[in-house]
């Protein structure tokens, strides 16, 4: 049962999804599904992706205790509170502005 809960759930997932679309995408050929499957299935979910993946990462360290935090302090918790804050406005800044042109020529 450990190992269930250790378990990264996420995989489950994508094998799911890895089987649907090849059952999906298995009757075209190279040529149909350039033309058919990639425009209108394949880039639709890249986006998703993309803005999932995104947010999964803006969201890394937001988190927060209040118990936990509760005995230390509210000097913690604003130590805390400005970090995450740095954190989100530097990553925001670093891709959009830094890497903003590596990002459009994807």
């Amino acid at each position: 049962m450990e190992i269930w809960w250790r378990f990264p759930k996420f995989v489950i997932g994508f094998l799911i999804a890895s089987i649907l679309m090849t059952m999906v995408t298995s009757g075209y050929s190279a040529a149909e599904f350039n033309q058919t499957v990639k425009p209108g299935l394949i880039l639709p979910l890249v986006s998703l992706r993309t803005w999932a993946f995104i947010f999964c990462f803006l969201s890394i360290g937001l988190t927060t205790r209040f118990r936990d935090l509760e005995p230390v302090g509210w000097k913690a918790f604003s130590a805390f509170t400005v970090g995450v804050a740095v954190n989100v406005l530097l990553g925001y800044y670093l891709s959009v502005h830094v890497f903003g042109s590596y990002w459009s020529n994807l």
